[in-house]
């Protein structure tokens, strides 16, 4: 019996994954640790951070057994399958090629590097080492937007024209890490990938080329507001991200019969419903068009239990390492637009 079959067996006999959390970072214990007790078929088990007592106290918020001082700790932890990694973007790489080496799953926050030819050892080792590493795009595996996928498929929207995208929040904080440039800080780096991958997500192909503009923050030197335009060939798709704006979010679908509206495209709360508006190309006013919402659900626990369903039934893996690769590409093409302030081919 072959290496990957005694993997397969033991999975399918386990049913349970467990999963260890690296880091303290917000999103971790806000949204995919609540997740991962939500899930039938995952556990979390541990929690590492290289100050203790911080780890210590998340462990006992949520009844997590194992909390560790040190990343090494939990990347030599016999019992963990999967290590969820939201360590700030410049470490992801590194930190991943660890505990890659140490036979660990992964799901790796977005974006995955800050270069797409960065990506290219952790490919290596992930592939040396028999595991899965998978960008954590929760929204892919929120209900809307398989549901709008299959709905452009139909043929009822017509024929896609563009998308257009509007991301924004407002953070001024110097401290916080999506304002320091030398981790990865910006609007693109960490919004301006949501529509990026959703374009791609929803045409199942690649923009042939890019041009972009920003504005910096003269202080930060981190891009604040950021706009873009996808060439996908016949169709195009548009986006302005902005970290000192209001809070908002709306995804516009425009096709040659019907456009589709997209209220709460990407931090769907998982207690509340998500609305979509699908316009029949006879009135603009919302009142004359269908209103269609999408029951509360949490797009986090979805991520969740495909992942570990992945390893138990040794299914597909619908979202790799090539793909983050090639949406990181899209994010270099953008960023090297604005540099040359041109075209950029991908």
């Amino acid at each position: 019996m072959d290496c990957s079959q005694i993997s397969l067996n033991f999975f399918m006999k386990k049913r349970i994954i467990n999963w260890g959390i690296l880091s303290t970072a917000k999103i971790g214990w806000e949204h995919v640790i609540p997740a991962i007790k939500k899930s039938k078929n995952s556990q979390v088990i541990a929690l590492a951070s290289r100050n203790l007592s911080r780890a210590t106290a998340l462990t006992k918020k949520f009844k997590i057994p194992k909390s560790y001082g040190s990343y090494k700790e939990l990347y030599e932890d016999k019992d963990v399958d999967v290590i969820y990694n939201p360590l700030p973007n410049h470490l992801h790489i590194k930190s991943s090629i660890e505990a890659c080496k140490n036979k660990k799953n992964l799901l790796l926050e977005k974006p995955l590097s800050l270069k797409s030819k960065d990506i290219d050892p952790l490919i290596k080792i992930a592939s040396q080492n028999k595991v899965i590493v998978k960008e954590a795009f929760m929204v892919r595996h929120h209900p809307q937007w398989r549901w709008v996928k299959e709905y452009i498929k139909s043929g009822k929207i017509g024929s896609i024209s563009s998308i257009s995208t509007v991301f924004s929040y407002n953070n001024k904080n110097p401290k916080n890490i999506r304002n320091i440039k030398k981790f990865g800080g910006g609007a693109i780096y960490d919004i301006g990938c949501y529509p990026t991958v959703i374009s791609r997500f929803l045409l199942d192909k690649e923009p042939k080329r890019v041009i972009a503009t920003s504005k910096n923050d003269k202080k930060f030197k981190t891009d604040i507001l950021s706009s873009a335009l996808l060439d996908f060939g016949d169709i195009f798709s548009t986006f302005t991200v902005a970290t000192q704006s209001t809070y908002s979010q709306q995804v516009v679908i425009l096709g040659t019969k019907k456009t589709v509206v997209i209220e709460n495209p990407f931090n769907a709360i998982a207690n509340k419903p998500t609305t979509f508006v699908i316009y029949n190309g006879k009135s603009i006013y919302r009142k004359d068009n269908t209103i269609k919402v999408f029951p509360a659900t949490d797009q986090y626990e979805h991520q969740v239990t495909k992942f570990s369903n992945e390893l138990i039934y040794k299914t597909k893996i619908d979202y790799g390492l090539l793909d983050a690769k090639k949406n990181m590409k899209v994010l270099d093409a953008i960023f090297m637009s604005i540099k040359k302030k041109k075209w950029i081919k991908i």
